[in-house]
């Protein structure tokens, strides 16, 4: 029993410092921001309800392939503005969802613009919020390889998908690899 201790020990310290290498990055290039619901006990439940789930909201910014996750208490407009203002450079192209807690972005952010999903997945002009969306997949697919992770440290495992997916190589690497 000693030894599975001390991995998960160790593998929480890597969880930890990984956590904190995001700390400092502003997004100034175009950006999508989002948040997603997951549960902790295993099962999939949909909706925004945070009984038995945690939001984990992010920001991904198209230019680098970035992404910056961060779990929040709740999705209303202060705390969506506060983690937004802190991540996202004012002059960037910011694109949303259309739920109620980003409504007063646009007084931050000048070049928001918003897609409404009931309508469809692109806007009319052409925005849409795709990226962050599959971002969202990798991250609960990450999720899904641990037997249980504990809703204390579920922020932990958010940094460290987010790590993972911003240091995927790209398809051309791989190859280049390969050959």
């Amino acid at each position: 029993m000693w030894p599975i201790k001390t991995a998960w020990r160790m593998c929480h310290e890597i969880r930890t410092r990984i956590g904190n290498q995001d700390a400092g990055f502003i997004v100034d290039g175009t950006a999508q921001m989002d948040e997603m619901y997951i549960s902790h006990l295993g099962f999939k439940k949909q909706g925004r309800s945070l009984l038995n789930k945690t939001l984990i909201v992010g920001v991904y910014e198209k230019t680098s392939n970035k992404l910056i996750v961060k779990v929040l208490k709740n999705a209303d407009e202060k705390n969506l503005l506060r983690f937004a203002l802190k991540h996202i450079f004012t002059e960037c192209c910011l694109f949303t969802d259309s739920w109620k807690g980003y409504v007063s972005f646009k007084n931050f952010y000048p070049k928001h613009e918003i897609v409404n999903h009931e309508v469809g997945y692109v806007s009319p002009t052409g925005v849409n919020t795709n990226q962050i969306e599959s971002s969202w997949k990798h991250i609960w697919r990450t999720f899904q390889t641990h037997i249980r992770v504990s809703k204390h440290n579920i922020h932990l495992y958010a940094k460290e998908s987010a790590y993972k997916f911003n240091n995927i190589p790209s398809f051309e690497t791989v190859i280049l690899c390969l050959i």
